[in-house]
């Protein structure tokens, strides 16, 4: 066996034969120390790996409210944009650098509208939905989608539809629970809401209050839950939500979850969560304020990522949010276990199924 020091700063190109195994086994290798062992090729051709490490954060500049799905060979980007005024995609080969990426302006904010925030793309039955929050005609914070007219996020969208035209409301996501029922989940005052939804388009009449900030974690600068995404695992819907101000340094993500067979609309079914935050400030790295977060897959889907956005310190929030990448393992309960938030100068090594092979 031959040991390899990584070097801090720089890529590592490997002359080794490869196989599946091989690869599978990349995305485990530790950061100061590379241990490799020969293995044969299916074909008996030796390639050359050229295998990462890649630091946050990914998209450089504001870049608040990051929102990530992979479609085909590609991720795709939504965020709050730094002028609030347009609704901009970003596609990308790879998912730890958005610096280059394609992107397309899908929305402009008309006359009597502004203040566009949190988009995120969702895949419902086939199509592609953008659901948004944005101020128009002497109303705040108002829910709205859009639909692609083709398969082609860079292609042409529908005109915005109001999802609910008389009440307030940001952060909205769709979760798909159970046996495939959509339900809408928004903020609105500082508190969560859920709703069922009669199709991508349509939310229903009944509103259910899901949560209320209490714990002293979501109650720092003020009493606030928010940024909701759902993430889903052997049958359970996990709700990540973000607490406490958004411009606080103690901005954080917490957790609750309900089980696939369970009603969403009857709040007993839910698990609320412990009673501490489950991602939050890493002062030892200079990460604050991490939140709103999203989740995707790394290239071969074996492994979860969470994007979000944090600062790089206290005085310095709004406006100095900037997109972050973490990976996300599973303990043997089926629960998410999150890391404690990587600094600019703290590398990672790269999605599984990232390589370049030459």
């Amino acid at each position: 066996m031959v040991c390899y020091t990584l070097p801090i700063d720089t890529s590592m190109v490997i002359d080794i034969d490869i196989t599946s195994d091989f690869q599978n086994s990349i995305s485990v290798f530790k950061i100061e120390q590379c241990k490799l062992q020969g293995y044969p090729h299916p074909l008996g051709i030796h390639k050359n790996i050229h295998f990462k490490m890649f630091t946050n954060p990914i998209l450089d500049g504001n870049s608040a409210d990051p929102a990530v799905i992979r479609l085909g060979e590609y991720y795709y980007m939504t965020l709050s944009e730094a002028g609030t005024t347009e609704l901009t995609i970003y596609k990308s080969k790879i998912l730890t650098d958005f610096r280059n990426a394609e992107k397309i302006v899908v929305y402009t904010t008309k006359n009597g509208q502004s203040n566009l925030w949190a988009p995120e793309m969702h895949l419902i039955d086939g199509h592609l939905y953008i659901y948004f929050c944005m101020d128009g005609n002497g109303k705040l914070h108002r829910n709205y989608v859009i639909q692609a007219i083709s398969d082609d996020p860079f292609g042409e969208w529908s005109e915005e539809i109001s999802l609910m035209p008389e009440e307030d409301g940001i952060d909205g996501t769709v979760m798909k629970h159970g046996d495939g029922k959509l339900y809408y989940i928004w903020a609105s005052g500082g508190w969560l809401f859920l709703s069922r939804m009669f199709d991508p388009l349509t939310i229903g009449e009944s509103r259910l209050i899901l949560r209320k900030p209490t714990s002293w974690w979501e109650l720092q600068g003020q009493t606030t839950n928010e940024g909701p995404f759902v993430i889903y695992k052997n049958g359970v819907s996990f709700l990540i939500f973000s607490a406490s101000f958004t411009f606080e340094a103690n901005y954080c993500l917490g957790m609750m979850s309900i089980e696939g067979h369970r009603d969403p609309m009857v709040p007993s079914n839910w698990w609320y969560g412990n009673d501490y935050p489950v991602f939050w400030r890493n002062d030892d790295e200079d990460v604050y304020a991490p939140g709103h977060a999203s989740f995707t897959v790394s290239p071969d889907g074996s492994e979860t990522w969470m994007v979000y956005h944090a600062a790089s310190n206290t005085t310095h929030i709004n406006g100095f949010r900037i997109a972050r990448l973490e990976k996300i393992e599973w303990d043997e309960n089926g629960y998410p276990v999150f890391p404690r938030p990587h600094g600019f100068n703290h590398p990672q090594a790269v999605p599984s199924g990232q390589l370049s092979i030459k």
